[in-house]
């Protein structure tokens, strides 16, 4: 058995890894000096060297430079997501351990539908209703992971409300928002948080679908999914176009993931 803390060293590589695609995000060209949309024709489909060490793809654009400034158009978009399913889903949630009753059964009810869908064709037909885009696509997965957030908060609020210290605090003549600010929300905290953690990853993920099947960013932007689309008619002779994107996909949502469980689980154990 070992020990999960912010200190293993799984840990500390997965913060390690998104501290660098955040700098990515944030100063691009400290880590590649290459234009991500422009290519050199000449330069098309060349195979990992030390000039281009992803290689190139077929317009000669090199593949390293568009996952490095790519990392500023999907996890932005993974962040806007998980926010939005966060906050709807601790109002939704929320509203319903504390109203209690009909509102509670009627919103409980909402929330099993919703979860009832599979994510993707939830987020599919979102924005396919509100449009294409990024923003779009964002608002969409954001939407199609309400229910999930809806339902931890509203089982945690029910279950906090039961405690002691909660019942003391209503009867001591603490207020609702009192109760909600000083009691509620910080135990519920790292719950949700590793839960928002966990949820980004897959966001990302789920950025990357809609970005493959044409619903995220549009050419020639370097989006990690688009890419992966635009190499997949090159996978027998230049695999690297779709293999070191998807790798990027893969590198980041393991290290979120890992540090969603370390989150929730400081103190625990895994085998």
């Amino acid at each position: 058995m070992k020990r999960l803390s912010f200190f293993s060293p799984e840990t500390l590589l997965s913060i390690g890894i998104l501290a660098v695609f955040m700098l990515a995000i944030v100063w691009p060209s400290a880590l590649t000096s290459s234009d991500p949309v422009t290519g050199v024709a000449k330069d098309h489909l060349l195979a990992p060297d030390r000039t281009h060490w992803l290689g190139t793809d077929q317009l000669g654009r090199d593949v390293l430079a568009r996952i490095i400034y790519g990392a500023r158009e999907t996890l932005p978009a993974a962040f806007i997501a998980t926010l939005t399913g966060v906050v709807l889903g601790a109002l939704i949630g929320g509203f319903a351990a504390m109203s209690g009753g009909i509102v509670d059964a009627s919103l409980s009810g909402l929330i099993d539908v919703l979860l009832s869908i599979p994510e993707l064709l939830l987020a599919l037909s979102v924005v396919i209703l509100t449009g294409f885009g990024p923003v779009h696509a964002a608002l969409a997965v954001g939407i199609s992971q309400t229910a999930s957030f809806a339902r931890i908060v509203r089982n945690l609020v029910r279950s906090l409300r039961a405690m002691p210290y909660v019942e003391a605090a209503h009867l001591s003549g603490t207020g609702f928002g009192g109760m909600i600010w000083r009691h509620i929300l910080p135990n519920a905290f790292r719950p949700v948080l590793g839960l928002a953690v966990l949820r980004y990853s897959m966001a990302i993920l789920s950025l990357a679908t809609l970005g493959f099947l044409g619903y995220g960013a549009p050419p020639p932007t370097p989006e990690w999914g688009l890419m992966i689309s635009e190499g997949r008619d090159y996978l027998a002779t230049a695999w690297w176009m779709t293999t070191f994107p998807g790798l990027a996909l893969l590198i980041v949502a393991l290290a979120a993931n890992h540090l969603s469980h370390t989150i929730t689980r400081p103190g625990g154990t895994q085998p």
